[in-house]
């Protein structure tokens, strides 16, 4: 967190990917802080039913784990976790367990904030996505016909076609 604090200049865009979109939703809130836009790529969201029943929702999270499984399986090892991966998979933990905490992040965010998420990210739903956008109305969400949880790696054309003309009308 301090390395991307010390990068960002006031009125900069922060962008982040997975965990580090929730990063860039956290510089986004600090007090004093002046960003111009946030771009939330494949961003952790809360678990969100989105009206269906607990059953139907942990079938459907089944199915997301198993695909994602699967997913892992072809691409290529990353030599294992990075220092600091347990503590910020940790705090995703936290905040998944009391999304109200999710809110309140993303409800001190004043800059202008996109989502890009794809239909087919098995790491984070997009039901996820889907949910935490509607509850932040002024949020702009872009969904992706495909794509994966590497949608600004597996698919760079429709991932750029989301976010260029967003940030040209800023």
């Amino acid at each position: 967190m301090a390395a991307a604090r010390a990068a960002l200049a006031d009125g900069g865009v922060v962008v982040g990917h997975s965990m580090g979109a929730v990063i860039a939703l956290r510089l986004a809130a600090e007090p004093g802080r002046a960003v111009r836009a946030v771009v939330l790529s494949g961003c952790f969201f809360p678990p969100a039913r989105n009206g269906r029943t607990v059953p139907a929702s942990v079938a459907d999270y089944a199915r997301h784990r198993i695909a994602f499984v699967a997913e892992a399986r072809q691409r290529p090892a990353t030599g294992g976790p990075r220092r600091g991966t347990a503590g910020a998979l940790g705090s995703l933990v936290r905040l998944a367990l009391r999304p109200a905490g999710f809110d309140a992040l993303a409800g001190a965010v004043r800059a202008p904030v996109l989502v890009v998420h794809a239909r087919d990210d098995h790491h984070v739903p997009v039901d996820f996505a889907l949910a935490a956008a509607a509850r932040r109305p002024a949020w702009t969400l872009r969904v992706l016909d495909r794509g994966g949880h590497h949608a600004h790696v597996d698919d760079p054309a429709a991932w750029l076609a989301a976010v260029v003309p967003w940030l040209r009308a800023l």
